[in-house]
């Protein structure tokens, strides 16, 4: 039978914590002097903690929220606890796919320790590890963000929406020469830097990579030195082919260990349960917006990016896509409250999937934003379809926030256009919507746009 560590064991002892009573901006101060990522929230008067991340504070920051303001007034992940005396095997049952971390506490539950997937991967003995198969047979996704080094950091800052992806490949014309994690934004931040700067001043250079024949004992040894929450996979012509975070590493050694212990049935049986489970968590996280339930952006850009391809192959038919916005979702934050601008952005998701045709595909773009792939569609019949869904918004009653309207964009696409055109084209026409009074439907064709 195998001996699993105690939680006390693998913890991080050094947990950076903050009390739920200081401002938002004290949080940040810590997090930057420390150089974390993350900090623990505890709350006053409740045995329990949160967490808040890098992410939230780009998302306050986007949204313009008061760093003065206290951390109690804002919305974060309360985080499970467990006890120090626990196996890790019991943190697999506790530790929650979004925060991918648990408090470890004592009997009184005081905050003992922080348990992270790095404390778990650095648990492990490194003879169960897969050391002759390479990262390419675990590359999960291929998707990776990138830009160019003059993007101004606050676009950058835009693009890092996503959890188990939140980093972006720097580019200098086609050659990768940086990259933009969390804990750049972090210092970014903390340091009050010029957002409207390129990001080439900000991001980590050079851009440290694994080629796709590298062990995965070998990739697992790269992030563990250089303290990385992933690894970004080349190909033999220096192309990059996509990024392996520290998550499926470890999905692939518990399925290591499941093979090792084929001799004792009951554990067999119990970590095969958890490993189904959190699979199944993986398999929604990486394609399903948390918040809304619909399509993440990352999904989105993959059904792009296929549609793109079907019209190439047989070189016939169209497509159009469609943004829209919330106007005036900052209001509704500030007049209800972030739980309640939660609670419309759900409604919003429900009410456009209700009137959406069997055949388009809808994604959370981010923020109060959405994007909708309308296959087979022209230019005309894509805003007559928009226009009707529009009408539908406006005469909507939303719970508590009342009546609301969005703005909408819309472009087709066209030969010569790619993922990037096209929805560079359909963000401008939806600006243009909000520049010319909002709740209206605006188009821009290949032909009128000049970037």
């Amino acid at each position: 039978m195998i001996d699993f560590p105690k939680v006390s064991d693998i913890s991080s002892k050094n947990v950076l914590c903050v009390e739920d009573f200081k401002s938002i901006a004290e949080a940040v101060a810590l997090m930057y002097k420390n150089d974390h990522r993350d900090i623990v929230i505890n709350i006053a008067g409740e045995r329990r903690f949160g967490l808040l991340k890098v992410n939230d504070i780009v998302r306050l920051k986007l949204q313009d929220v008061d760093f003065s303001q206290k951390i109690n007034t804002i919305k974060y992940d309360i985080i499970p606890s467990i006890n120090e005396k626990e196996s890790i095997l019991e943190c697999l049952k506790e530790i929650d796919c979004i925060n991918n971390c648990l408090c470890a506490v004592d009997d009184d539950n005081n905050l003992k320790g922080f348990v992270s997937y790095n404390d778990i991967v650095s648990s492990i003995d490194p003879q169960m590890m897969l050391e002759r198969r390479p990262v390419s047979e675990i590359l999960l996704a291929s998707h990776v963000k990138q830009t160019c080094v003059s993007t101004p950091a606050t676009e950058v800052a835009r693009m890092m929406d996503s959890i188990l992806y939140d980093c972006v490949i720097i580019y200098d014309d086609e050659s990768p020469v940086g990259i933009v994690t969390t804990k750049d934004i972090m210092q970014m931040l903390g340091g009050n830097s010029d957002l409207t700067r390129p990001i080439s001043e900000y991001m980590s250079a050079p851009l440290q990579t694994v080629r796709y024949d590298t062990s995965i004992k070998e990739a697992l040894d790269f992030i563990q030195h250089k303290h990385f929450k992933r690894v970004i996979v080349k190909n033999n012509d220096e192309k990059i082919i996509g990024q392996i975070t520290q998550e499926e590493i470890v999905a692939k050694i518990y399925s290591k260990w499941a093979e090792n212990m084929r001799d004792n049935d009951t554990q067999l049986r119990e970590i095969n349960k958890l490993l189904s489970a959190r699979a199944a968590k993986y398999e929604e996280l990486s394609t399903i917006d948390n918040l809304t339930g619909v399509f993440n952006r990352s999904k989105f850009e993959f059904e792009l990016r296929n549609e793109i391809k079907r019209i190439e192959r047989y070189e016939t038919g169209t497509f159009s896509l469609v943004f829209l916005d919330i106007d005036h979702f900052k209001n509704i934050n500030d007049k209800y409250g972030h739980l309640e601008g939660d609670n419309t952005l759900r409604d919003m998701a429900r009410l456009i999937e209700k009137n959406l045709r069997s055949t388009d595909t809808l994604a959370r773009w981010g923020g109060e934003e959405f994007v909708v792939i309308m296959p087979l569609t022209p230019l005309e019949l894509a805003k007559e379809v928009t226009e009707k869904f529009r009408k539908i918004v406006e005469q909507e009653q939303f719970y508590v926030v009342g009546k609301i309207t969005c703005s909408f964009g819309i472009t087709e696409f066209k030969k010569g256009d790619n993922a990037q055109s096209i929805i560079l084209r359909a963000d401008k026409a939806m600006y243009k919507a909000k520049e010319n009074g909002r709740n209206r439907v605006e188009v821009i064709e290949q032909k009128d746009f000049h970037g």
